[in-house]
């Protein structure tokens, strides 16, 4: 047989280093099938390797002989799985000392190989990256079921390495996609605390933006302690208790009662019930419950069947009347939190103190 092909063709190259196996460490599933390989080939050796510029590369092997067991590679002057490669062809070889393609390679004299069986390992594209073979180190025959079994059983081979690239490939979409998510938090994270410096200014040039003016950075304030926890630590889901103890974290005392079991937010629902609760504490400190000395809040909540139910119950501070008009919260609880969340919330204004109760989906 003779070559038809450059093993070190840059194109076959390029394509065996982005499979990503040259040099790694061995694998269970590539060494289930080199085992599978000796017993139905009743074949004391087999190997799967794949052929570099200059040496041979052993992915998994079986019955080899040391230190090549352990070294995992030899170079192409020990090798007959190049001319697999060359060829892009089964070799079978019944007799190494015999045959003119291979008797003078060494590794005939320091692996052993007297009769050797190889079949191609062929990419998706039609690169031929190795050979999976089997050895015998007595000359033997070879039969067309002997071949059949091993084509068969490098398929099984080349099915591993599709599932191995696409995870490959997989872990680096989701790195690029970190890097991509940390620069995007970097910037909004500056843009938060840039549009706060532009309300402060303002504040200060006109004295009539006062109230309206802290109100307004305290909403951001809210916004950026939930991204911070949403998002700078690239999580997939936040702690609604750690959720709360941000918003609750400005009140002195324990003049806020808080009970309810673990739950995870996704980062969407936990940006818009920031802002909620942020409101809630707001109004109480200004109009309701915790604008005088004997106030006091209750927040609980539940989850059950993909729902989160959480209640907001003032009760002790001054008696409460509907508001004259829709303001930033009702807009907020109805647009966003209800609406956007498809959540039901729903605000009761009884004279003893204001409740609240959201009934929001468990999913963005």
């Amino acid at each position: 047989m003779t070559s038809d092909r450059d093993a070190s063709a840059p194109d076959r190259l390029a394509a065996l280093l982005q499979t990503d196996l040259l040099d790694s460490p061995p694998e269970p599933g590539f060494d289930r099938v080199t085992r599978l390989t000796t017993r139905l080939l009743q074949a004391p050796a087999a190997i799967i390797a794949l052929v570099d510029r200059d040496r041979q590369f052993f992915k998994s092997s079986v019955g080899l002989c040391e230190p090549w067991a352990s070294l995992r590679e030899t170079p192409l002057s020990h090798s007959f799985c190049q001319h697999v490669v060359t060829s892009a062809q089964p070799l079978v070889i019944s007799d190494a000392n015999q045959h003119p393609l291979v008797k003078d390679n060494l590794a005939v004299p320091v692996l052993g190989v007297i009769a050797y069986l190889g079949v191609p390992l062929r990419l998706p594209s039609g690169e031929v990256i190795g050979a999976l073979c089997a050895i015998d180190h007595e000359p033997r025959p070879w039969s067309d079921d002997d071949i059949a079994q091993l084509t068969e059983l490098s398929e099984i081979v080349m099915d591993e390495i599709a599932l191995r690239t696409e995870n490959t490939r997989r872990r680096t979409v989701e790195q690029h996609h970190r890097v991509l998510v940390h620069e995007l938090n970097h910037r909004v994270k500056n843009t938060l605390a840039l549009v706060d410096s532009v309300i402060a200014l303002s504040i200060r040039a006109d004295s009539a933006l006062a109230e309206f003016g802290e109100a307004l950075r305290g909403r951001i304030a809210a916004l950026t302690r939930s991204h911070a926890l949403a998002l700078d630590r690239g999580r997939e889901a936040v702690a609604l208790d750690e959720l709360v103890c941000a918003e609750l974290a400005p009140l002195q005392g324990d003049r806020v009662a808080v009970d309810g079991a673990a739950v995870q937010l996704p980062p969407a629902v936990a940006l818009y019930l920031s802002m909620g609760l942020h409101e809630l504490v707001t109004n109480a400190v200004k109009y309701g419950a915790l604008s005088n000395d004997a106030g006091r809040v209750a927040l609980s909540w539940t989850h059950a069947d993909g729902r989160l139910k959480l209640s907001w119950q003032e009760n002790g501070g001054p008696e409460v009347a509907p508001p004259a008009r829709n303001g930033f919260g009702s807009l907020l609880f109805e647009r966003i939190l209800g609406a956007a969340l498809k959540g039901q919330v729903t605000r009761d204004f009884a004279p003893d103190g204001l409740k609240v109760t959201f009934d929001l989906p468990l999913t963005a």
